[in-house]
């Protein structure tokens, strides 16, 4: 008996498909079996994607919709999506961040430093060894490069009254400065109108 229900099962697997969920041993379960047990319980069918499923025959007759150009809604969610670009700053005598604007005057120096795209000096610190090194790096320089690093050593000798070690990169235009003075590097840059 047990030979006929595993060989009605393998016929059973066979049109069910791997998905077909089949009673291999009903005498196990203690179940009456009849013709009608054998037979596969639920049989699943793989599509190649969503599009060509039976839930997504016919989307217009189920569902009612129009597409429009730019609906009214837009206007919401366009101003909760960030900006493209950075937008101009309005100039102003004075601003309440403490921001300082660029000033006219610093493109006749020799060298120049521009701003990044926030508006603010590319002035940085690199911190490594676990905070056991820090260099301030001046980045985009454009202009005489040696120049700038012989006004910034004598400013930051007059400033610490010590004596600045620096690295310039002529190549890659920006210059370290061995330690922490991006805030004194900062304070020179806004005196120069950069």
């Amino acid at each position: 008996m047990a030979t006929v229900l595993r060989s009605h099962c393998a016929f059973a697997r066979l049109f069910g498909g791997k998905r077909g969920q089949i009673l291999y041993n009903v005498i196990d379960f203690g179940i009456k079996s009849t013709p009608e047990s054998l037979s596969v319980i639920s049989i699943s069918k793989k599509y190649s994607n969503y599009a060509h499923s039976p839930f997504v025959t016919r989307v217009k007759e189920r569902y009612n919709y129009e597409v429009v150009e730019k609906p009214p809604e837009w206007t919401y969610v366009k101003r909760l999506l960030p900006f493209e670009t950075i937008p101009a700053i309005s100039p102003k005598d004075n601003y309440p961040s403490g921001y300082i604007p660029p000033q006219e005057e610093a493109r006749n120096l020799p060298y120049f430093i521009p701003r990044n795209k926030n508006h603010y000096l590319p002035i940085y610190l690199d911190i490594t060894f676990r905070g056991m090194r820090k260099i301030s790096i001046i980045k985009k320089i454009d202009g005489d490069i040696w120049l700038l690093n012989d006004e910034i050593k004598s400013y930051l000798k007059k400033k610490h009254n010590r004596y600045v070690e620096t690295r310039v990169h002529e190549m890659g235009r920006f210059i370290e400065v061995k330690g922490d003075y991006v805030n004194a590097l900062k304070d020179w840059a806004y005196s120069k109108g950069f």
